[in-house]
């Protein structure tokens, strides 16, 4: 009985796929386990970083005119969401695009939602799991001052940021 030697190669090939790969991600079902409490720490340093923003402390989330584009300085407080995000993995987080009255209802709720759009794209490009983010946009409809000058303009033209731990059904 003659024998040959296999080349390694072959015997790697002779191996189930299955052994040799390996997850990169792990999903388990702790998301379901997520607490309230932490659901509330974290919204709590969200809130903090819109009142950095309020008190001028940090840059805005803020976009080119007429356009979904982010401005260059909204990405600072950006990665501060994303370090939130990572630091809590398992949260989940919500984007609302909002827009002020200037344009038509059906444009501005197009724009709002590229914008919020915009703000998941970067945010998964530092890192955080796109699954876990939703973006949403809103157009004029739920403005938070009247429009009727344009400092109130400029505060109804915003990106709230949200985080939970339910399921997406359950929300939208």
């Amino acid at each position: 009985m003659k024998r040959t030697l296999l080349p390694a190669f072959a015997l790697i090939l002779a191996l189930p796929l299955a052994a040799l790969a390996k997850p990169i991600v792990q999903f388990t079902d702790r998301e379901e386990k997520v607490s309230d409490k932490e659901v509330l720490a974290a919204q709590e340093e969200l809130d903090e970083i819109q009142r950095k923003i309020s008190k001028k402390e940090i840059p805005p989330i803020a976009f080119e005119l007429d356009s979904a584009t982010l401005k260059e300085s909204s990405k600072r407080t950006l990665d501060m969401v994303a370090d939130l995000m990572l630091k809590h993995p398992y949260l989940k987080l919500m984007v609302f695009g909002h827009t002020c009255d200037l344009g038509g209802p059906e444009y501005n709720k197009k724009l709002s939602k590229k914008r919020a759009d915009a703000v998941k794209e970067y945010l998964i490009e530092v890192g955080v799991m796109g699954e876990y983010i939703k973006a949403k946009g809103y157009g004029l409809e739920k403005p938070v001052v009247p429009n009727d000058s344009e400092e109130n303009r400029s505060q109804n033209r915003r990106v709230e940021l949200y985080v939970t731990n339910r399921w997406w059904q359950s929300v939208y």
